[in-house]
């Protein structure tokens, strides 16, 4: 297995991926795992905003890897995503969040 780059930490959050709702189960400053009820394609370019408060911070990125939930035991599919821009806002709390 591949060592990450990065060191993730548990952070649940709301987020929009192409303007459909989802939610973060992980996170670092290069990227975060989704969970989502719409399945994504690995390479896919996305464009989203997390909701922290009443802000939405922005953020573009391209989908790293996917693994597809089962619908029959109602479970999201989990999709990894690979940040290309973030807004400032968002830099700042992934900063803060990944201490």
């Amino acid at each position: 297995m591949t060592a990450r780059k990065n060191d993730r930490v548990s952070f649940r959050l709301p987020v929009s991926i192409d303007r459909r709702a989802a939610l973060s189960s992980d996170l670092s400053s290069a990227g975060f795992c989704l969970e989502s009820p719409q399945l994504r394609a690995a390479g896919e370019e996305v464009t989203g905003f997390v909701l922290y408060g009443n802000k939405e911070l922005t953020w573009t990125g391209r989908v790293a890897w996917v693994t597809a939930g089962n619908p029959m035991m109602s479970t999201w599919h989990r999709i990894g995503i690979e940040f290309t821009k973030v807004s400032p806002g968002l830099r700042a709390l992934l900063s803060m969040s990944t201490r």
